[in-house]
């Protein structure tokens, strides 16, 4: 018998197994915990902000919901004493009641004014919206241009720090 070919005897290089990812390392580990206590951190935030614009929503759905009445029935003066009552209900819940419980007539249309935090589109002043509110039949009204003053001051108030 003759010997066999001895490098045909040679087995192939066997590599070492693959390097697995998984179980990950301390700083991986580290890394994800913090991400998740970031993530949870700004849940709250957010969480926090949207109950502390509740009343904000819910004003502009009152102010909505009178806007449409006022298009279904055309009545001036339900609109205006219905809009007068979401801003009173939102300044309420947004300021002192010291502060603003007791404004009526002028003093409440320049409050209103003064919380612009950028120019004003429009004046509660010069339409008259505190006064005319109170009217059995109020003077010609826009309330189209009314309707998008409140709207927009309701939109721009800030919440009350949290």
């Amino acid at each position: 018998m003759t010997p066999a070919d001895p490098l045909a005897q040679l087995r192939d290089i066997h590599l070492p197994d693959p390097i697995s990812a998984w179980p990950p390392g301390p700083g991986w580990w580290l890394l994800a915990g913090l991400l998740l206590l970031m993530l949870a951190l700004l849940a709250a935030w957010l969480w926090r902000q949207h109950r502390a614009n509740a009343w904000r929503r819910q004003a502009q759905r009152a102010l909505l919901a009178a806007h449409q009445r006022w298009q279904d029935d055309g009545d001036s003066a339900a609109y205006l004493q219905a809009a007068n009552a979401v801003l009173k209900r939102a300044a309420l819940s947004r300021f002192p009641r010291e502060q603003v419980a007791a404004l009526n007539s002028q003093r409440w249309d320049d409050f209103l004014d003064q919380q612009w935090h950028k120019p004003a589109p429009a004046s509660f002043r010069e339409l008259g919206f505190a006064t005319r509110a109170y009217e059995a039949r109020p003077a010609s009204t826009d309330i189209e241009q009314l309707h998008s003053l409140c709207r927009q001051w309701l939109a721009q108030l800030r919440a009350a720090p949290c």
